[in-house]
């Protein structure tokens, strides 16, 4: 019994940690993006839609590895979540 109630907390303790709103896109960002660092370096930022493109192909240009279908789902899911007048969405 114990052990399941440390397992519960550890969960619901995980999952507050998460900064990355649930919605459509945050697994493609999670692989896209999560190779190189973590969404504390990203979740921050308030950019337009031009904004994310152009950091989007800054990381590119820097390594970062997906087809041009998920670099405009991680844009168009950055954009909902995190653009330039929008407060995290949860």
């Amino acid at each position: 019994m114990r052990y399941a109630v440390i397992l519960a907390l550890a969960v619901t303790l995980c999952a507050q940690d998460d900064p990355l709103p649930e919605g459509e896109g945050k697994k493609v960002v999670e692989k896209v993006c999560s190779g190189c660092h973590g969404p504390e370096n990203y979740v921050k930022l308030r950019l337009d839609k031009d904004g994310w493109e152009k950091v989007v192909g800054d990381m590119i240009e820097n390594g970062a590895t997906g087809t041009d279908q998920e670099y405009d789902i991680v844009v168009a899911y950055l954009v909902k979540h995190f653009g330039k007048e929008e407060k995290p969405k949860r």
